[in-house]
């Protein structure tokens, strides 16, 4: 009797456990089937997003710079740039600069109220110059509304508003707005700088500044960011094919960039950098290249924005 009881209880462990088995091997396809559905959800996810992105590189921060000049004289260039507390310890309280360039636009950068309080902050000691407006239909800003902004606060600086191609003298330094973020000044002692010099993507660059070869020389070329509506690399090409300018960049982008330029014509330096002569002869640049400058010096401070490269940088319009 108790032999025939363990056989039936050994069956039934056989049995239990088969179903057990089963089981667990049902379970185990089924959760083979639920990883290869997630793998191959996970991987269309990843391929969607690739073609969203993938035409975009992304080109490290995005900059302003202040530019002493040999008179003393300095420009704080803010870029493309919100509201930020660098434009307070930063450049006000440590660069101190004389006149202060900020965007107004909106939608990209600040609108005139927020350029307004940062002016405040930045307390420039002799101009404020609104930047980057009066190009793109959504950038249509009437400066005469920055300049009442400005009057909401006890500024010791003047507002100044420029003509797009018409030069004035600003301390010293000869400044013509080429419409967009682009800037040419040159120095008291003929020291020729660009900021931004793209001509392609610029809806409002003047007619009669796109016979490049007009400007006689260009030292230096600052780049703030990646944006095509601020550098592309045809433009930048033409530059450096009519004038072998140096370029000073923001690290990431001038990496970038030194895969379709000549590495010799570029500087990758970063924020709170303070680039004179000397130090561009230590970086590797030829003498004969700096010699003739005057005795300027470039400091690249932070700016709040977002700075990638895309097809349009690349490639020509037409």
């Amino acid at each position: 009797m108790g032999r025939k009881i363990f056989s039936i209880g050994l069956v039934l462990a056989l049995i239990i456990s088969g179903a057990a088995l089963y089981l667990a091997l049902n379970r185990s396809q089924e959760l083979k089937l639920s990883v290869d559905q997630g793998l191959e959800s996970m991987n269309q996810e990843v391929q969607d997003l690739s073609q969203k992105v993938g035409p975009f590189i992304t080109t490290g921060d995005p900059v302003g710079y202040v530019i002493q000049f040999e008179n003393g004289t300095k420009f704080y260039f803010a870029g493309d740039t919100g509201l930020i507390a660098d434009m307070k310890f930063v450049v006000g309280d440590y660069y101190k600069p004389d006149v202060a360039f900020l965007p107004i636009g909106n939608f990209y950068t600040m609108d005139s109220k927020a350029a307004a309080y940062a002016a405040s902050l930045v307390n420039p000691t002799s101009f404020v110059i609104p930047n980057h407006y009066a190009s793109f239909p959504m950038l249509e800003q009437d400066p005469a509304n920055f300049f009442a902004e400005l009057g909401k606060y006890n500024l010791r600086a003047a507002p100044l508003k420029f003509n797009i191609g018409e030069p004035q003298d600003v301390m010293g330094v000869s400044s013509l707005w080429l419409g967009h973020g682009d800037w040419f000044f040159e120095t008291p002692e003929g020291t020729h700088i660009l900021i931004d010099p793209e001509v392609e993507y610029n809806a409002k660059y003047p007619e009669s500044y796109k016979d490049l070869a007009q400007f006689g020389h260009i030292d230096l070329i600052l780049i703030t960011h990646g944006h095509f509506d601020h550098m592309t690399v045809p433009d930048l090409k033409k530059w450096v094919q009519l004038y072998d300018p140096i370029i000073i960049a923001p690290f990431e982008a001038g990496v970038w960039l030194k895969d379709y330029l000549p590495t010799e014509n570029i500087m990758a330096i970063n924020k709170g950098c303070n680039i004179g002569k000397e130090e561009m002869v230590n970086m590797g640049m030829p003498e004969e290249k700096v010699g003739g400058m005057a005795d300027i010096r470039i400091h690249m401070v932070p700016a709040s924005h977002s700075s990638s490269a895309t097809p349009e940088g690349l490639s020509p319009k037409y």
